[in-house]
């Protein structure tokens, strides 16, 4: 079995490697494909890399169907090969509503690049994002960016099919609003819920989606930070952490408390991602990964990792990568105003715990993975 599953990877990289450099599909399954009980096959899939899928589901209309399928995936959880994949919504112009959706693969020389997800519409402008499982929710947004209407609408994609479905609307239509998923409860907070389009944190409710009832269960919002906008938001240990322009705060929705975090304010954690409570964030501007850890309430850098200065329009956002190991994924967005044109590159990072307790990091990629007039509104993982 390990014979056949080394020759199925191989087989792999190879029709990828054609693929990369013809742009005619292939019309009917390689011999090799055609030669392999269904079993087998699914067993040998359900074993490569999630990253590979992409183009995989080039090589036939077999291989395509078979990525997709759910039976696939429950072989994965069964053989313990679940992981993170990142899906990234990007919009070609901030100007407008046009959100579409990518997912970081890799390529047969294992570079890393954005493969657009063509199946999926395009989603809202300054919606909120929550991840749930194998589904991405997405709630509210600017339907049209120019007019500044603002849509109720909310969609849960699934990441299994690649399709998208309508769920029970927002009492109250909001955008740029922060958002995090708590005991099965999506808590949408803040945004700005009338057509200006300042973003500024306006609603004075916080919106609860049950995800299992689908129904929504609006509750009273305490006075903070209203007429301020959000920057961002993470879940830890069952609370949420938010921060804005003036503070970071960090709340607990059982008990309806929330309390200001100075330590944590004073660095810039827009755009983090948290592996097993710790939050973790980019700095571009002085060129460190640094990690924030609640329990301690004390920020730390990671040795080891350090992308360069890139002073022209860069940002950072950071998110998890991998399930199995301590890995996460750093985008960084390039501006060239000279030839204004922009550029993504992604840093693939494994981190370490060495004796001291100190953070280390290895950065075992870093590639450009997209280029041209695009920018990117949310990253998130799903893990499959």
């Amino acid at each position: 079995m390990r014979d056949v599953i080394k020759s199925f990877f191989l087989f792999v990289k190879k029709m990828s490697s054609k693929l990369a450099t013809n742009d005619d599909h292939l019309q009917e399954p390689p011999s090799l494909m055609n030669s392999l009980p269904d079993d087998i096959l699914l067993d040998c899939v359900a074993r490569l890399p999630r990253s590979y899928y992409p183009i995989l589901s080039l090589v036939s209309k077999q291989c395509r169907s078979l990525v997709t399928s759910p039976e696939l995936y429950r072989r994965r959880s069964f053989l313990g090969y679940e992981e993170h994949c990142l899906y990234v919504a990007i919009s070609e112009n901030i100007e407008t509503s046009n959100i579409h959706w990518y997912t970081l693969a890799r390529k047969p020389n294992d570079k890393l690049w954005l493969v657009p997800i063509p199946s999926l519409p395009p989603m809202p402008l300054h919606g909120s994002y929550v991840v749930k499982g194998s589904s991405i929710y997405v709630m509210g947004g600017f339907h049209q960016w120019q007019r500044g209407l603002i849509t109720p609408n909310v969609s849960r994609i699934d990441c299994v099919s690649h399709m998208a479905e309508p769920l029970t609307r927002m009492p109250k239509a909001v955008a740029a609003s922060v958002s995090a998923l708590v005991d099965g409860k999506i808590y949408v907070i803040g945004g700005s819920d009338t057509r200006s389009r300042q973003l500024k944190s306006t609603s004075k409710r916080i919106m609860v989606f049950d995800t299992e009832a689908q129904t929504w269960e609006v509750r009273k919002r305490p006075d903070w930070e209203v007429g301020r906008r959000w920057l961002s938001s993470v879940e830890i240990a069952g609370k949420i952490y938010m921060m804005s322009f003036r503070n970071s705060y960090v709340y607990e929705p059982k008990e309806g408390i929330c309390e200001t975090d100075p330590i944590l304010h004073s660095e810039n954690w827009s755009n983090s991602c948290v592996i097993e409570d710790v939050l973790y964030y980019y700095d571009d501007r002085n060129n460190f990964l640094r990690a924030y850890d609640p329990k301690e309430r004390v920020w730390r850098v990671v040795y080891g990792v350090q992308l360069g200065l890139f002073y022209d329009g860069t940002w950072s956002y950071t998110h998890t990568q991998r399930v199995n190991g301590k890995k996460l994924a750093v985008f960084l967005h390039k501006v060239d105003a000279l030839n204004k044109t922009k550029e993504i590159w992604c840093a693939e990072i494994a981190l370490e715990k060495r004796e001291g307790g100190k953070m280390w990091g290895k950065v075992e990629c870093y590639d450009l993975v997209l280029n041209g007039k695009s920018r990117i509104m949310k990253c998130l993982a799903v893990k499959l």
